[in-house]
């Protein structure tokens, strides 16, 4: 009894497969082209192993808008672009305000501290032994 899946025997293509997943646990970095050409030779736009047929060019080109959409698309994108870029500035500017405004605290601190420490020797009594 002969089991056939687009002209070729049900076990050749369990062969194959099996190839396939021995291949891509060996090499799972190999893009899936590569894979299916070690098994079974170089693929042709015509016919594209395990996907019967190949893929034509209106499979390839995806959606079908129009010029009008498209632009409009990329008019809606360029505003998000800048009000994403006006917001990023205005998000840096406030940090290196708040930047300054720390290095401002950490200077006072110090000259707090140094002015305490000046003081304290100041006023502590001196030993007269």
């Amino acid at each position: 009894m002969f089991h056939h899946i687009g002209g070729k025997p049900i076990r050749e293509i369990i062969y194959q497969q099996a190839q396939i997943e021995e291949i891509i646990i060996v090499e799972p970095y190999l893009p899936c082209l590569e894979i299916v050409e070690k098994c079974c030779g170089p693929q042709n736009r015509n016919h594209v192993f395990f996907f019967g047929g190949g893929a034509k060019v209106k499979d390839m080109r995806g959606g079908t808008s129009s010029k009008a959409e498209l632009l409009s698309e990329l008019r809606s994108t360029q505003q998000k672009n800048k009000y994403l870029n006006d917001e990023d500035k205005s998000l840096h500017d406030r940090l290196t305000r708040l930047e300054d405004w720390i290095k401002e605290i950490i200077n006072m601190k110090e000259f707090f501290a140094a002015q305490q420490s000046h003081n304290l020797h100041m006023t502590s009594p001196v030993s007269t032994e």
